[in-house]
């Protein structure tokens, strides 16, 4: 009973401030998952967090608790004040490659969750802990899609808890899961691993020329034989694309491309 009424209280206070419809989120209500997460994380003094989507405040507030949180919303109604706060409003695939943070503990949009993870590639960063649709976390456990791929090479990830909709207000449609992402050390990575991270640091150069530029590090591979492979390859074209534009079949026929050449 107790933990009811924590959720009723918490949505009569969300719902009191502003139309949430308007931004598409939902904010989880239920004070037992906030301190699951929070505990989860492992939070320390000297961790910097990320907290994006942070709403009317339920997950900041236990957050400041621990360590230092940049919070960031596309609109500002947190009315917060702490030492250990610092609060951004702005659209965080905008805003995310000039901030500093050691981890990422958020609800995060989940209509932002795919190109979030194609920005979350590219930095360095300790740990994540995330609520995130059901859906979207399937997508990113296979290794059949062009971000579950990449996750798979870059992370360790486990799901800690399916999240049912009652905990969120307004409910989402589907489930949600509280989700575990631990980034492998460089050293730790294979070497397409390791190439796919430096792929997507040249992810403004068509694949052919970035991977001219790169494959000698990773695999033993001439230009003159990356070329030949290639042309031989039913899908060259490719390699004219970059690696955004791919399409998940696309990226698919390129993953099966490069362990050939790499085994």
């Amino acid at each position: 009973m107790g933990d009811k009424n924590n959720m009723e209280d918490n949505m009569d206070e969300i719902s009191g401030h502003r139309n949430l419809d308007a931004t598409g989120q939902h904010y989880m209500i239920d004070k037992a998952l906030i301190k699951f997460i929070v505990d989860e994380a492992a939070l320390s003094k000297t961790d910097v967090v990320l907290e994006i989507g942070h709403g009317h405040g339920e997950l900041t507030k236990e957050l400041i608790k621990k360590c230092y949180v940049i919070a960031i919303d596309i609109e500002h109604n947190l009315g917060i004040k702490s030492p250990m706060l610092k609060i951004l409003k702005g659209n965080i695939l905008e805003h995310i490659g000039g901030i500093s943070f050691t981890k990422i503990v958020s609800n995060i949009p989940y209509n932002i969750s795919e190109p979030l993870f194609r920005k979350l590639f590219k930095k360095d960063l300790d740990l994540c802990i995330l609520t995130m649709g059901k859906n979207f976390s399937e997508i990113l456990m296979q290794k059949n899609n062009r971000i579950g791929i990449l996750a798979n090479h870059f992370y360790d990830m486990e799901i800690l808890k399916v999240v049912k909709p009652k905990s969120f207000f307004p409910h989402p449609r589907n489930d949600s899961v509280i989700i575990r992402i631990e980034p492998k050390n460089i050293d730790e990575l294979d070497k397409l691993g390791a190439l796919y991270k430096e792929l997507l640091m040249l992810d403004n150069k068509k694949l052919k020329n970035a991977l001219e530029k790169i494959i000698g590090k990773h695999i033993k591979l001439t230009k003159k034989s990356l070329n030949d492979a290639i042309k031989s390859h039913k899908m060259e074209n490719i390699f004219e694309k970059r690696i955004y534009q791919l399409s998940n079949e696309e990226f698919v026929g390129l993953d099966g491309f490069l362990k050939k050449i790499a085994s």
